[in-house]
């Protein structure tokens, strides 16, 4: 019986997640890590088939040629733990067979350890050089065409003064046709200017609430002419957030902007700011803004890709205002969330904050 007790502490204190399984995939033993994992107590896991808890095909197939032919296999998988399939956690699989004379029939250790952070990192690390890459790229792209453009838009200015008087209809279309021509390329260079950026934040208490109205104030006469209502609920007592005010208001700025552009035809801007609730979200230090619009959405395929460099779903667009607000927020130790169903609209959530790290502040 000491013995017994024995080998359970051995099993508990162990980091990684243990299961013992027979020959039918049921699961016969299992650790207080595995409980973790698992959010769920030892009476729902033992008893259960593995896939029940692990649904994945290829790391079944892996465990029976393991159980038949006693060989040992190590796999990478990524497995969807959580029941509402908000998380998912990417775990490596140890597959360990049992000798069957000592266990008296075929059966093997399952040993699953969690490495989402890991991979998380290591994905994080190769977006940081493809990004500081692009960086350098987009610097030499608005050094290069910078001056020229400018030189194009004055002369196209002087000619459009200079033909103002002319019967020439066409003349005057193709006039405008250039100068809008080169207020788009001005336009994607000063996204590529806000992107390769290297400017230190510098974060300090300001009111979310006040930066949203502000902004309000200034889209309001270009709401009211696309014919769309500007609606707000700010909850009370929101406290103050450390931010970096000018590329928060940028940001915002950004959303709001999209949301009037989505509802060419007129419709409802809503806006909500609010705090976390304990109990629900289990975040009490965290505010949270909404951006809701009733336009034409986005499809379910794009929503991935969305917040991508130079991609767009506006025949226009440069693809780098929602890429610049991902890349804002998460420099705020934020999360960016999007919902949307085409022909209803999309709903953009920040979540940021109340107090910065000391790893994310800069003096």
């Amino acid at each position: 019986m000491a013995r017994e007790h024995l080998y359970k502490a051995i099993l508990d204190v162990s980091p990684h997640a243990l299961l013992v399984v027979d020959d039918k995939l049921k699961v016969l033993l299992c650790n207080q890590s595995c409980e973790k994992l698992f959010a769920r107590p030892k009476e729902k896991i033992v008893g259960k088939r593995l896939f029940e808890l692990l649904p994945h095909k290829d790391l079944e197939r892996q465990i029976k040629s393991s159980l038949e032919h006693q060989d040992v296999g190590t796999k990478l998988v990524e497995v969807n733990l959580d029941a509402q399939k908000r998380e998912q956690k990417i775990l490596r699989v140890t597959i360990s067979n049992l000798c069957r004379e000592n266990f008296g029939k075929p059966s093997c250790v399952i040993t699953l350890e969690d490495i989402t952070k890991q991979v998380q990192f290591e994905q994080q690390l190769i977006e940081s050089e493809k990004l500081a890459g692009m960086g350098l790229l987009a610097r030499s792209i608005v050094h290069e065409l910078g001056n020229p453009l400018s030189i194009m838009k004055s002369t196209l200015q002087y000619i459009k003064e200079i033909t103002q008087d002319t019967k020439d209809e066409n003349l005057k279309e193709t006039i405008e046709i250039f100068i809008e021509s080169v207020h788009q390329m001005h336009t994607l260079l000063r996204s590529l200017s806000d992107f390769s950026s290297s400017r230190r934040l510098h974060f300090k208490p300001q009111s979310i609430p006040n930066i949203i109205l502000k902004l309000l104030t200034l889209i309001e006469k270009e709401a009211k002419a696309h014919n769309i209502h500007i609606k707000r609920e700010f909850e009370e007592d929101i406290p103050e957030c450390e931010v970096d005010g000018e590329q928060i208001r940028h940001l915002f700025l950004n959303l709001l902007k999209n949301a009037i552009e989505a509802m060419p035809q007129g419709g409802e801007l809503f806006v909500k700011v609010g705090r976390f609730l304990k109990d629900l979200f289990d975040e009490e230090n965290k505010i949270y803004v909404q951006i809701s619009d009733t336009g034409e959405g986005i499809e379910a395929d794009q929503i991935q890709y969305i917040f991508r460099p130079f991609y767009s779903t506006k025949p226009r667009g440069t693809g780098l205002g929602l890429f610049f607000c991902h890349h804002v927020v998460e420099d705020h130790g934020g999360k960016i969330l999007v919902e949307s169903e085409v022909g209803k609209g999309t709903t953009f959530t920040v979540i940021l904050p109340v107090k910065q790290t000391r790893e994310q502040y800069y003096e």
